[in-house]
């Protein structure tokens, strides 16, 4: 991962260019829709509806867990040194 140093920060590039608050509340709104999805299939008696839901809701989970990871984040330089 590279970095960049800009007035006292170190930026830390993820796997996307998107900053990981954004992934962050994406993930949300996937959970929401995937929940949403998931109460409808079980009106609905649909399986396959059902299956579509969970992934969307894991998808979702997956976001808002890894979001540091997949995301752009601006790191305070010596942060790491800090809590050592």
């Amino acid at each position: 991962m590279a970095t960049q140093t800009k007035e006292g920060y170190i930026l830390h590039k993820g796997f996307v260019n998107i900053p990981d608050t954004t992934l962050y509340v994406l993930g949300f709104v996937f959970i929401a829709v995937g929940a949403i999805v998931g109460v409808l299939s079980i009106k609905s008696s649909s399986q396959s509806v059902m299956a579509v839901g969970l992934a969307i809701l894991w998808i979702g989970i997956l976001l808002c867990w890894f979001s540091g990871a997949l995301g752009n984040r601006w790191i305070p330089e010596g942060y790491g040194r800090q809590h050592q």
